[in-house]
């Protein structure tokens, strides 16, 4: 699934409410509906949060889930539920009633901060998709234009990394930044 900032915005909104259903007792199911609604209160001047609509809210929920897989969490999308059938839809794939009995005895203060650099991390990934690429040739002359400006402040045995430099600036990175990462490693 390719991941949009859309994606990351709604999911981040979505998140904090999902705890907070899996911290009642018993743990209080929504619907796609409530869930969209309750993120536009909470979220007012996020437009890709004001935008979100019920039918959406799968794909944003699946940003949720690669971060309760990877973490290995239970699967708090367990809560939401369809509005017709109240609960989960057949591609689910487990026992519902089992998996929110997980969540709700789970303690998620434990991974708040987790979910927010897992949202920062792929947000990283989509700014990197999205970096202009640039010919080799401009790369090095990029390359050259910034060690001319800065021989004084880059280490002496910089040269030794310049394929790196070239490779990084290529790919989108400043020459600043290219220089930074080859200086650090």
């Amino acid at each position: 699934m390719a991941i949009t900032e859309t994606d990351l915005a709604v999911a981040g909104a979505i998140y904090p409410i999902l705890v907070e259903c899996a911290r009642q007792v018993p743990a209080r199911t929504m619907t796609y509906g409530a869930l969209a609604n309750e993120a536009k209160v909470r979220a007012p001047n996020d437009e890709a949060v004001q935008k979100a609509i019920p039918v959406s809210l799968g794909r944003r929920l699946d940003v949720v889930r690669m971060f309760l897989d990877r973490e290995a969490l239970p699967d708090l999308t367990v809560l939401i539920v369809n509005a017709g059938t109240g609960e989960v839809g057949s591609a689910f794939g487990g026992d519902p009633d089992k998996v929110r009995a997980e969540v709700a005895a789970f303690d998620w203060s434990t991974v708040a901060e987790e979910f927010n650099l897992h949202i920062a991390g792929l947000r990283k990934g989509i700014e990197a998709t999205q970096r202009p690429k640039i010919t080799r040739d401009t790369a090095k002359q990029m390359m050259a234009d910034y060690a001319r400006d800065h021989r004084a402040a880059l280490p002496k045995d910089i040269g030794k990394k310049r394929e790196a430099i070239i490779e990084m600036i290529s790919a989108g990175h400043s020459a600043d930044d290219a220089f930074k990462q080859a200086g650090a490693q």
